[in-house]
């Protein structure tokens, strides 16, 4: 997965250094996080609910019917490790596109990248692709390797729902793990369309070349909300509780980006204006003065995209005075440019 915007500083006055590098922003639990450590100017942090399910699992991994500590422990190391590995990738793949990307938190419902590439549907599509194609590039020698280690082509080509798992010990077992784990991350995050999986931002950036970034925003967030209705239904029919929290804080982030994008305004029937107002502006060749309306207009949707992936991270509560003062101007002028 990963996230734009734009980094917000946290703490209060003499809140003691400490608690202020764990808690983050007080006012936020989805930032409450312990930093593990810092390479390549990025910071990578523990979110607390995570060190949480961590301590949980370990624990009842003693108990009857469960797959035991050992693989316990091997299975949380695997999905760390890939899920890190995929973060990177979307921080690397936007430092190349020319954006900033300075933390990765991780959290049990998956990784959290915070990328701000260039304010463009390439530069952000590119910046998207970059998490799941460091899986797709682990595919083949991972399963290669799962296939040479276990003795056949069915421990490399399976169906996920109904693998085939090696009679090996325990490095067998681990070789085969590293190869599921990483086809599960890939497939999840690729074919499920929503909010914050890299499948529903690849849809947006790439509605975004056609329909602009508001209303392709809006589109794949209703796109979003169907498709987190149906993991729900499928969590439900599986009694898998991680598959509903994936599949409600998928909807609930769609819900709230959704609800930034008509705090400042937009309104989808008036996005065919919009467009046809700057095709025409296009074919009429652009002035100087329109080149600079041109650029502060990009700068203020820059802007709003950080605003929105804010306000669909921490809720409108979180907005300062300031930034709600300028969602409140950009709304006020689409509204009189719909009646003007």
């Amino acid at each position: 997965m990963s996230e734009r915007w734009g980094g917000m500083g946290g703490g209060g006055a003499g809140r003691p250094g400490w608690l202020e590098r764990v808690m983050g922003q007080g006012d936020n639990p989805l930032r409450w996080s312990l930093p593990l450590y810092r390479l390549w100017g990025i910071t990578v942090k523990l979110h607390l609910i995570f060190i949480l399910f961590i301590i949980i699992r370990l624990i009842s991994s003693a108990g009857p019917g469960i797959l035991g500590f050992t693989y316990t422990v091997i299975m949380l190391a695997i999905v760390f490790g890939l899920v890190l590995l995929h973060e990177y990738g979307h921080c690397f793949a936007c430092r190349w596109v020319g954006g900033e990307a300075d933390e990765i938190m991780l959290w049990p419902l998956g990784g959290l990248a915070f990328c701000r590439p260039p304010h463009e549907w390439k530069a952000d599509l590119i910046t998207t692709l970059g998490g799941p194609g460091v899986n797709a590039v682990l595919l083949v020698p991972l399963g290669v390797a799962s296939m040479l280690v276990n003795g056949g082509w069915e421990y490399a080509v399976f169906n996920p729902f109904a693998p085939n798992w090696p009679p090996g010990g325990v490095f067998e077992n681990t070789i085969f793990l590293l190869h599921y784990v990483n086809m599960v991350l890939l497939a999840f995050n690729m074919l499920v369309p929503m909010y914050p999986m890299d499948a529903g931002r690849v849809v947006q950036a790439i509605l975004w070349r056609k329909l602009g970034y508001e209303k392709s925003l809006w589109v794949s967030c209703n796109i979003g909300l169907v498709a987190a209705l149906a993991v729900a239904v499928v969590a439900f029919a599986g009694e898998q509780m991680l598959l509903l929290g994936i599949a409600l804080f998928g909807g609930l982030s769609c819900w709230q980006q959704k609800q930034g994008l008509k705090m400042m305004g937009f309104e989808p029937k008036y996005a065919a204006a919009y467009q046809a107002a700057e095709q025409s502006q296009k074919r009429k060749g652009p002035s100087r003065s329109h080149l600079a309306a041109i650029k502060k207009r990009q700068e203020e949707e820059a802007r709003v995209e950080k605003l929105l992936d804010k306000i669909a991270q921490q809720g409108m509560a979180s907005l300062t005075a300031g930034e709600r003062k300028f969602l409140d101007r950009v709304s006020q002028k689409k509204r009189q440019g719909k009646t003007g």
